[in-house]
């Protein structure tokens, strides 16, 4: 392992990093080569969970890393929950860092994994159970599953309801304890569904105020799309994700939330049919408001991702 910069603090021997990849080798192999060069993770402490199709775009570093391959893909769900018993297999491991594949289009501060650990050891008798730590979290509302971004004022940690994956660190009490993500929801808002059950069991979900801070302007619906755009396709070329959000949603309401969720669900859904750029995504929403009603869960042959990135400036 290659020493840290003068001045930094040292590598987390504790800590393991899962990246979740699928059909995007080139962003994956950057996020892994980010782990190594800027966070000075030992390839051995970086785990690739390939979703059945894809992997990193160097076959040097793949044959470096702790590479898993999944048959099918399971999804965010079922792919972050491979990672993690993955990670946590090895008993010295007391932190999965859970890092999608595009989160290095994203402006998070670097390096970040020893600092934000060294702060929640001296967290002290106020956070005595910690579960996970977010770069970026979401507060309910009290309209259903609607959600608003939390941007803390300090960089201090501030407990949040729920989180997309991102960069995520997950502490090795919660796997113990048997909360991993649910493979069933496959894909939207299983995220959220996570870190409901783990603050169901007593852990507390905090979000990292710096990183949070720092990508502020990255968490609205035009910031995340100006950060992804020559890289990905955003939502309104993958019409697909909206029937995952419709169908999931209400499945997070039955396990999460009251019966008025479901009443502010459907108005939601209303007014994003009305918005809809497509008639792929009213269908979209449409069969998922069906499929949620039915509880048909686990993914649908119809909806899934086609093109994972584009190629380098196209």
């Amino acid at each position: 392992m290659s020493l840290p910069p003068e001045g930094t603090l040292a590598p987390p021997a504790e800590v393991t990093a899962v990246v979740l990849t699928f059909r995007r080798p080139r962003l994956a192999g950057d996020v892994v080569r980010s782990l190594m060069a800027r966070e000075h993770l030992d390839p051995g402490q970086i785990v690739v969970v390939v979703n059945g199709e894809g992997g990193l775009d160097d076959p040097a570093l793949e044959d470096a890393v702790r590479m898993v391959r999944l048959e099918t893909n399971t999804g965010p769900a079922g792919g972050f929950r491979a990672g993690l018993e993955a990670a946590f297999a090895d008993p010295t491991c007391r932190w999965a860092y859970l890092c999608e594949d595009d989160i290095g289009l994203f402006d998070l501060p670097t390096p970040r994994l020893a600092e934000v650990l060294e702060r929640i050891g001296g967290l002290g008798p106020a956070h005595p159970a910690v579960g996970a730590v977010v770069a970026y979290g979401r507060a309910f509302v009290g309209r259903g599953a609607h959600t608003v971004n939390v941007v803390p004022a300090t960089a201090d940690f501030t407990p949040v309801d729920v989180a997309c994956w991102g960069a995520t660190l997950v502490a090795r009490e919660v796997v113990e304890a048997g909360v991993l993500p649910d493979p069933d929801l496959f894909f939207g808002v299983e995220d959220f569904d996570f870190f409901c059950a783990v603050r169901a069991a007593g852990w507390e979900v905090l979000v990292d105020g710096r990183a949070a801070r720092a990508v502020a302007g990255q968490q609205t619906n035009e910031g995340r799309q100006a950060a992804i755009a020559a890289d990905r396709p955003d939502d309104a070329a993958e019409a697909w994700r909206a029937y995952y959000h419709a169908r999931n949603s209400m499945e997070l309401a039955r396990r999460h939330g009251r019966p008025s969720w479901q009443a502010w669900h459907l108005a939601y859904s209303a007014r994003h049919l009305q918005a809809a750029r497509s008639a792929a995504e009213r269908r979209a929403i449409v069969h998922g408001l069906w499929d949620g009603a039915r509880r048909r869960l686990d993914r649908h042959p119809d909806y899934g991702r086609t093109t994972g990135e584009y190629e380098r400036g196209g």
